[in-house]
Protein backbone atom coordinates (compact mmCIF):
# COMPACT_ATOMS: atom_id res chain seq x y z
CA UNK A 1 0.00 0.00 0.00
CA UNK A 2 1.53 3.46 -0.86
CA UNK A 3 2.47 5.56 2.52
CA UNK A 4 0.50 8.21 3.79
CA UNK A 5 0.85 11.56 1.74
CA UNK A 6 2.34 14.33 4.05
CA UNK A 7 -0.03 17.05 2.91
CA UNK A 8 1.79 20.23 5.12
CA UNK A 9 5.27 18.67 3.93
CA UNK A 10 3.91 19.06 0.27
CA UNK A 11 2.17 22.36 0.27
CA UNK A 12 5.35 23.99 1.77
CA UNK A 13 8.00 22.08 -0.77
CA UNK A 14 5.43 23.73 -3.21
CA UNK A 15 5.94 27.30 -2.58
CA UNK A 16 9.76 27.02 -1.41
CA UNK A 17 10.80 24.98 -4.43
CA UNK A 18 9.91 27.47 -6.96
CA UNK A 19 11.94 29.74 -4.66
CA UNK A 20 14.84 27.71 -3.97
CA UNK A 21 15.12 27.21 -7.73
CA UNK A 22 13.80 31.06 -8.71
CA UNK A 23 16.82 31.74 -11.66
CA UNK A 24 15.78 27.95 -13.30
CA UNK A 25 12.25 28.55 -12.72
CA UNK A 26 12.27 32.20 -13.98
CA UNK A 27 14.28 31.46 -17.24
CA UNK A 28 12.65 28.46 -18.38
CA UNK A 29 8.60 29.78 -17.47
CA UNK A 30 9.24 32.98 -18.58
CA UNK A 31 8.17 32.65 -22.29
CA UNK A 32 5.06 30.11 -21.27
CA UNK A 33 3.95 32.86 -18.84
CA UNK A 34 3.89 35.92 -21.22
CA UNK A 35 2.11 33.75 -23.85
CA UNK A 36 -0.15 32.65 -21.54
CA UNK A 37 -1.06 36.46 -19.88
CA UNK A 38 -1.40 37.61 -23.40
CA UNK A 39 -3.94 35.38 -24.42
CA UNK A 40 -5.60 35.47 -21.28
CA UNK A 41 -5.77 39.49 -21.29
CA UNK A 42 -6.49 39.19 -25.25
CA UNK A 43 -9.33 36.82 -23.83
CA UNK A 44 -10.69 38.88 -21.46
CA UNK A 45 -10.58 42.35 -23.03
CA UNK A 46 -11.42 41.41 -27.04
CA UNK A 47 -13.47 38.39 -26.49
CA UNK A 48 -16.83 39.75 -26.46
CA UNK A 49 -16.32 40.87 -29.92
CA UNK A 50 -15.18 37.58 -31.43
CA UNK A 51 -17.96 35.06 -32.87
CA UNK A 52 -18.73 31.93 -30.34
CA UNK A 53 -16.71 29.52 -32.27
CA UNK A 54 -13.67 31.18 -31.27
CA UNK A 55 -14.31 31.06 -28.13
CA UNK A 56 -13.45 27.18 -28.38
CA UNK A 57 -10.19 27.75 -30.81
CA UNK A 58 -9.01 30.05 -27.90
CA UNK A 59 -9.71 27.27 -25.20
CA UNK A 60 -7.77 24.96 -27.45
CA UNK A 61 -4.73 27.61 -27.71
CA UNK A 62 -4.42 28.41 -23.89
CA UNK A 63 -4.61 24.81 -22.94
CA UNK A 64 -1.78 24.20 -25.52
CA UNK A 65 -0.25 26.89 -23.76
CA UNK A 66 -0.49 25.53 -20.08
CA UNK A 67 0.35 22.19 -21.24
CA UNK A 68 3.94 23.67 -22.12
CA UNK A 69 3.49 25.94 -18.85
CA UNK A 70 2.83 22.69 -16.96
CA UNK A 71 4.94 20.34 -18.68
CA UNK A 72 8.34 22.51 -17.77
CA UNK A 73 7.12 23.52 -13.87
CA UNK A 74 6.79 19.76 -13.58
CA UNK A 75 10.36 19.04 -14.77
CA UNK A 76 11.95 21.81 -13.22
CA UNK A 77 10.51 19.87 -9.54
CA UNK A 78 11.12 16.55 -10.84
CA UNK A 79 14.77 16.44 -12.65
CA UNK A 80 17.52 19.00 -12.42
CA UNK A 81 15.94 22.45 -12.25
CA UNK A 82 19.45 23.98 -14.23
CA UNK A 83 19.79 21.20 -16.72
CA UNK A 84 16.11 21.78 -17.60
CA UNK A 85 16.05 25.95 -17.48
CA UNK A 86 19.15 25.67 -19.79
CA UNK A 87 16.14 25.83 -22.83
CA UNK A 88 14.90 28.69 -22.48
CA UNK A 89 12.57 29.22 -25.27
CA UNK A 90 9.83 26.34 -25.22
CA UNK A 91 9.32 23.77 -27.86
CA UNK A 92 6.84 21.57 -28.89
CA UNK A 93 7.02 18.23 -28.76
CA UNK A 94 5.30 14.66 -28.50
CA UNK A 95 6.24 15.04 -25.05
CA UNK A 96 3.40 17.84 -24.74
CA UNK A 97 0.85 16.21 -27.19
CA UNK A 98 0.96 13.38 -24.47
CA UNK A 99 0.17 15.56 -22.07
CA UNK A 100 -2.30 17.91 -23.85
CA UNK A 101 -4.37 14.75 -24.62
CA UNK A 102 -4.40 14.11 -20.84
CA UNK A 103 -5.63 16.93 -20.07
CA UNK A 104 -8.49 17.00 -22.57
CA UNK A 105 -9.04 13.34 -21.92
CA UNK A 106 -9.55 13.90 -18.11
CA UNK A 107 -11.02 16.66 -18.32
CA UNK A 108 -14.07 15.17 -20.64
CA UNK A 109 -14.15 12.64 -17.85
CA UNK A 110 -14.87 14.82 -15.07
CA UNK A 111 -16.94 16.94 -17.26
CA UNK A 112 -19.06 13.14 -17.45
CA UNK A 113 -18.76 12.50 -13.71
CA UNK A 114 -19.41 16.09 -12.89
CA UNK A 115 -22.86 15.99 -14.94
CA UNK A 116 -23.81 12.30 -13.68
CA UNK A 117 -23.02 13.46 -10.21
CA UNK A 118 -25.39 16.76 -10.80
CA UNK A 119 -28.14 14.70 -12.33
CA UNK A 120 -28.01 11.93 -9.37
CA UNK A 121 -27.91 14.53 -6.49
CA UNK A 122 -31.33 16.44 -8.24
CA UNK A 123 -32.97 12.71 -8.43
CA UNK A 124 -32.12 11.64 -4.81
CA UNK A 125 -33.02 14.78 -3.77
CA UNK A 126 -36.58 15.08 -5.82
CA UNK A 127 -37.62 11.29 -4.25
CA UNK A 128 -36.33 12.52 -0.49
CA UNK A 129 -38.27 16.21 -0.52
CA UNK A 130 -40.91 16.53 -3.82
CA UNK A 131 -39.50 19.53 -5.78
CA UNK A 132 -36.75 21.51 -4.51
CA UNK A 133 -36.92 25.21 -3.85
CA UNK A 134 -35.38 27.60 -6.21
CA UNK A 135 -32.11 28.37 -3.50
CA UNK A 136 -31.84 24.95 -3.30
CA UNK A 137 -30.53 23.88 -7.03
CA UNK A 138 -27.84 26.70 -6.64
CA UNK A 139 -26.02 24.06 -4.02
CA UNK A 140 -26.13 21.14 -6.20
CA UNK A 141 -23.39 22.04 -8.60
CA UNK A 142 -21.24 22.42 -5.41
CA UNK A 143 -22.01 19.35 -3.93
CA UNK A 144 -21.61 17.61 -7.18
CA UNK A 145 -17.61 19.13 -7.61
CA UNK A 146 -17.16 17.11 -4.29
CA UNK A 147 -17.15 13.95 -5.97
CA UNK A 148 -15.56 15.29 -9.08
CA UNK A 149 -12.52 17.05 -7.79
CA UNK A 150 -11.87 13.88 -6.05
CA UNK A 151 -11.98 11.95 -9.19
CA UNK A 152 -9.54 14.57 -11.39
CA UNK A 153 -7.55 14.08 -7.99
CA UNK A 154 -7.32 10.23 -8.51
CA UNK A 155 -6.02 10.46 -12.05
CA UNK A 156 -3.90 13.72 -11.43
CA UNK A 157 -0.43 11.68 -10.97
CA UNK A 158 -0.65 11.27 -14.87
CA UNK A 159 0.23 14.63 -15.14
CA UNK A 160 3.64 14.95 -13.68
CA UNK A 161 4.78 10.86 -14.77
CA UNK A 162 3.80 12.06 -18.48
CA UNK A 163 5.96 15.39 -18.60
CA UNK A 164 9.01 12.83 -17.46
CA UNK A 165 8.65 10.38 -20.03
CA UNK A 166 6.83 7.96 -18.46
CA UNK A 167 4.06 5.81 -20.26
CA UNK A 168 1.17 5.27 -17.32
CA UNK A 169 -2.55 4.91 -17.83
CA UNK A 170 -5.37 5.67 -15.51
CA UNK A 171 -5.43 2.11 -14.09
CA UNK A 172 -2.03 2.74 -12.76
CA UNK A 173 -2.77 6.72 -11.59
CA UNK A 174 -5.75 5.10 -9.32
CA UNK A 175 -3.51 1.92 -7.78
CA UNK A 176 -0.96 4.67 -7.26
CA UNK A 177 -3.42 6.98 -5.02
CA UNK A 178 -5.43 4.40 -2.98
CA UNK A 179 -5.50 5.41 0.31
CA UNK A 180 -4.31 9.30 -0.56
CA UNK A 181 -7.05 10.14 -2.05
CA UNK A 182 -8.89 12.85 0.03
CA UNK A 183 -5.18 14.20 0.66
CA UNK A 184 -4.87 14.34 -3.18
CA UNK A 185 -8.39 16.44 -3.14
CA UNK A 186 -7.00 18.88 -0.84
CA UNK A 187 -3.30 19.63 -2.65
CA UNK A 188 -5.09 19.57 -6.31
CA UNK A 189 -8.32 21.09 -5.38
CA UNK A 190 -8.38 22.97 -2.20
CA UNK A 191 -5.24 24.49 -2.56
CA UNK A 192 -5.48 25.94 -5.64
CA UNK A 193 -9.08 26.88 -4.70
CA UNK A 194 -7.23 29.18 -1.88
CA UNK A 195 -5.22 30.68 -3.73
CA UNK A 196 -7.70 32.02 -6.43
CA UNK A 197 -9.50 33.40 -3.73
CA UNK A 198 -6.64 34.92 -2.23
CA UNK A 199 -5.51 36.70 -5.57
CA UNK A 200 -9.41 37.43 -5.97
CA UNK A 201 -9.48 39.90 -2.71
CA UNK A 202 -6.65 41.70 -4.92
CA UNK A 203 -8.96 42.90 -8.00
CA UNK A 204 -11.54 46.01 -6.91
CA UNK A 205 -14.12 46.84 -8.95
CA UNK A 206 -12.94 49.64 -11.62
CA UNK A 207 -9.63 48.42 -11.97
CA UNK A 208 -7.56 50.21 -14.09
CA UNK A 209 -5.61 48.29 -17.19
CA UNK A 210 -2.08 48.26 -15.41
CA UNK A 211 -4.05 46.31 -12.01
CA UNK A 212 -5.26 43.97 -14.30
CA UNK A 213 -2.40 43.30 -16.30
CA UNK A 214 -0.52 42.44 -12.54
CA UNK A 215 -3.15 40.27 -11.15
CA UNK A 216 -3.29 38.40 -14.29
CA UNK A 217 0.26 37.89 -13.82
CA UNK A 218 0.37 37.08 -10.47
CA UNK A 219 -2.40 34.82 -10.51
CA UNK A 220 -0.58 32.63 -13.61
CA UNK A 221 2.74 32.63 -12.36
CA UNK A 222 1.58 30.78 -9.11
CA UNK A 223 -0.02 28.35 -11.82
CA UNK A 224 3.81 27.19 -10.86
CA UNK A 225 2.96 26.42 -7.09
CA UNK A 226 -0.28 24.69 -7.51
CA UNK A 227 1.78 22.40 -10.44
CA UNK A 228 4.82 22.28 -7.90
CA UNK A 229 2.16 20.61 -5.30
CA UNK A 230 1.18 17.97 -8.02
CA UNK A 231 4.66 17.25 -8.63
CA UNK A 232 6.03 16.89 -5.24
CA UNK A 233 2.59 14.79 -4.53
CA UNK A 234 3.78 12.29 -7.13
CA UNK A 235 7.28 11.92 -5.96
CA UNK A 236 5.92 11.18 -2.36
CA UNK A 237 3.26 8.45 -3.72
CA UNK A 238 6.06 6.73 -5.94
CA UNK A 239 8.74 6.99 -4.06
CA UNK A 240 8.75 2.64 -3.24
CA UNK A 241 8.43 2.85 -7.21
CA UNK A 242 11.81 3.73 -6.96
CA UNK A 243 10.92 6.47 -9.94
Amino acid sequence: MTARLDVAKVVYGAFMVPWWNRRAFGRALAIPLVLLVTLTLSWYYGGKYLPKLSNWVLCFVWGALFSVFAVTCHRLVLLDAASVASRSVPRWSWRETRFFYWLVGIWLICWGAGIAAITLILNLAIMAIGNPSDGWFDWIPFVADIPTYYLFARLSPVFPATAIDRKVDLRWAWKVTQGNGWRLFLIVAVLPWVISEIVALLYRGNATAVETVVLTFAGSALFAVEIAALSLSYRELTREEGS
